[in-house]
């Protein structure tokens, strides 16, 4: 009797095993107790399936996903392996398959990788081999037991490329240690350690690791430009201005990071008394046409310049120029801070989904917006990731609309179906909205930037005033000292020369090849101060 129970317990768990339909078909062995087992790729994932869960693994094993996927919810709805890992990443996988790719992979990691089926754990990996750049967009919590699945490139990525967490020392080292020579992960986690060497004051350690990027020529993410930037302004922080500005003048003019290495090779020309060469530099900068490139900075260094050579003339212009130019450009970012101005910053979300892109290209807009708002990094991850939970959204409508004459014929499974299409569209909007929140935390800082400078041109226009005061004396006291002519330059060459038979056109070659002629100092020649 023993035996005969043994059997028919033996019968019963094949039959849930290989599927009721198989018995059914005739497709075992003469005896009824050895049953002939046929493969599925979904088989196991649920034990003792319901009829509306035979349903749904009757559509995925067909692979039709778009049925399974409404499905899901009759067969699914307020069940234990619903809220089970595998059942969180049977359901993200079914997102994935239908085009709801970020979706699908943020949903997988919500489970626990060790309780996840390994069949299907074999299907996510497959999956991510060919879509390796969504590791890059997906907002996940990374452990180790996910290294183990997807490996080390997918966890370098995820973890180092994440700009808006900032990555401890440890954290990167630990990195570090995981990754190989030569590869796009080691380039990539060095210079984020660079980076954050240099914010703690390290800067010893952090140029020797600079100097080993620097050498790197394949696999390497980080410009020659910003490397060069880099290393001039560590050296200009310890007080090696000759040699800063030897790395400025590496920098190329087509960078989007000249215009910052022109200023400051200006303020390192003023700390070594060569106001004519700052005077040279900062010419360029103050330019109408590059106003959407260049901060409030320059023009206080400018201001200091001509003080330095008593022209109160040019220092008043400057003055003047500062108060037009950034009185409109504060007026514009207090729009932004305020969501006053969704037209700009749209425009440039829009821009920045066509990929990499310079302020130039934003045409009007771009004076309006933040100082080097395509360039920033956290905000183009933000833009990207909302690029594609859009295109989900937009799928995730498609899939409702389709599922009214495609869908079950469960009762409310419409309501479900327009309450996923809700959650996908939500998604898309808060990835807008935190890339938006991104534009205005630039304005804020760019506004604070700006009312900071304005203090110092209220110190600058208060020493204009008191050396007017005293000219008089200044001419008197200096009228027997000989003048002696200083000449200040960029650095142009002949070669660099050009003419145009047009007037009044601004040509990118000589405004960065200004020359400048000064007396030196506050000096007098012939009755008259220069």
């Amino acid at each position: 009797m023993i035996r005969i129970i043994l059997s028919l317990l033996f019968v019963t768990q094949t039959v849930y095993a290989d599927g009721l339909l198989d018995v059914l078909d005739g497709k075992t062995k003469s005896d009824g107790l050895s049953l002939e087992k046929k493969s599925y790729t979904f088989q196991g994932l649920v034990s003792r399936p319901t009829a509306e869960q035979n349903i749904f693994l009757q559509f995925l094993e067909k692979g039709e996903v778009k049925k399974a996927l409404y499905q899901w919810p009759s067969a699914f709805e307020n069940s234990s392996f619903a809220s089970s890992s595998t059942g969180k990443a049977l359901y993200g996988y079914l997102l994935f398959k239908n085009g709801l790719e970020i979706t699908g992979l943020e949903t997988l990691f919500t489970a626990k990788p060790k309780s996840v089926n390994k069949k299907l754990i074999s299907l996510w990996r497959g999956l991510m081999q060919t879509n390796e750049s969504l590791w890059t967009f997906a907002d996940l919590e990374w452990n180790a037991q996910w290294t183990e699945i997807f490996g080390l490139p997918a966890e370098v990525t995820v973890i180092s490329r994440r700009f808006d967490k900032e990555l401890s020392v440890s954290r990167l080292e630990s990195l570090l240690r995981k990754t190989t020579k030569g590869t796009w992960e080691r380039s990539w986690t060095e210079w984020r350690f660079v980076t954050n060497l240099l914010f703690k004051g390290e800067d010893v350690k952090a140029a020797k690791l600079l100097k080993h990027l620097q050498g790197i020529k394949t696999n390497n993410p980080i410009s020659q430009n910003l490397m060069n930037l880099t290393a001039a302004r560590t050296l200009y922080q310890n007080g090696y201005l000759t040699e800063a500005i030897r790395y400025y003048e590496k920098i190329e003019k087509s960078s989007d990071y000249w215009f910052e290495a022109q200023e400051e090779k200006a303020w390192s020309y003023l700390r070594l008394g060569q106001s004519q060469n700052t005077l040279a530099h900062s010419m360029t900068l103050m330019t109408k046409d590059f106003e959407a490139d260049v901060g409030p900075e320059t023009f206080y260094l400018a201001s200091l310049a001509n003080l330095k050579i008593c022209d109160y003339m040019e220092v008043s212009k400057t003055l003047k120029d500062f108060r037009q130019r950034f009185q409109r450009k504060a007026q514009s970012l207090i729009k932004i801070k305020n969501n006053e101005d969704a037209e700009s910053i749209k425009r440039l979300i829009t821009t920045l989904q066509n990929g990499r892109s310079r302020m130039t290209e934003l045409g009007a807009s771009a004076t309006k917006l933040p100082r080097h708002s395509t360039r920033d990094e956290a905000l183009f991850y933000m833009v990207q990731r909302e690029k594609k939970l859009k295109a989900e959204a937009a799928r995730a409508s498609l899939l409702y609309s389709q599922s009214l004459s495609e869908g079950t014929a469960l009762v409310g499974f419409q309501a479900k179906m327009e309450k996923f299409k809700k959650f996908v569209n939500n998604r898309a909007r808060n990835s807008y909205t935190a890339a938006v929140n991104r534009v205005q935390k630039l304005a804020s800082e760019e506004i604070e930037e700006i009312h900071n400078v304005l203090k110092k041109m209220q110190i600058v226009e208060a020493e204009l005033i008191q050396q007017l005061a005293m000219s008089e004396r200044v001419i008197e006291e200096t009228k027997d000292v000989k003048s002696v002519a200083k000449k200040g330059t960029t650095g142009s060459q002949s070669s660099d020369s050009l003419s145009f038979p047009f007037q009044g056109e601004i040509w990118f070659d000589e405004l960065s090849n200004y020359k400048v002629d000064v007396a030196k100092g506050c000096q007098s020649g012939k009755g008259k101060a220069l």
